[in-house]
């Protein structure tokens, strides 16, 4: 617990203010000039060698981050619209999540090309996300959904949707 408040102190001197009894792993790469623009409320457990990207010319997009939910090592959550992450999720290590997409296309150099303006991505409460999933832009889970690890979710899904795959499909839903 000190160890995660010596870790934070700086980045609160820059605007973060995260709730009491988050825990933060070593290593995550902060979008320092845009702190104020990601919210961490009670309890939230983020794993080591996570990325927080917000571009940092963007003071509108916004990073939430629900009560008791833990993420694992090795996360990228990536906004340029808006993300929100319920209550008590639980989150695998190595899981990205990205609310926009570069500009391709043919003759378009991708280093250069810039990115779209996004869509806002909503996990519901109580979801569980395993291991290596790809969460795009605009898709919405409602609450208790649970994603198969490696799965790319590119659309959005109901309640209680147990869902896997390239790109993810329902499998079951189960009665809430």
């Amino acid at each position: 617990m000190f160890q995660t408040f010596f870790r934070l102190a700086p980045l609160r001197l820059l605007g973060l203010s995260p709730a009491g009894n988050v825990r933060a792993g070593k290593r995550i790469g902060w979008p320092l000039l845009n702190l104020r623009q990601i919210v961490l409320r009670e309890g939230v457990r983020l794993g080591s060698d996570g990325w927080f990207y917000i571009p940092l010319s963007n003071r509108s997009a916004k990073i939430t981050i629900g009560r008791g939910t833990a993420i694992g090592d090795g996360f990228a959550i990536s906004c340029n619209n808006n993300i929100r992450i319920g209550n008590d999720c639980l989150i695998g290590f190595r899981v990205s999540i990205l609310d926009f997409d570069h500009v391709v296309g043919f003759n378009i150099k991708p280093v250069s090309s810039g990115i779209t303006i996004g869509e806002p991505i909503t996990i519901g409460d109580d979801c569980f996300i395993g291991c290596g999933v790809v969460i795009l832009h605009g898709v919405k889970l409602g609450r208790n959904c649970i994603v198969g690890a490696n799965s790319v979710v590119t659309k959005s899904f109901a309640a209680g949707s147990v869902i896997a795959g390239a790109p993810a499909k329902l499998l079951r839903t189960f009665a809430l």
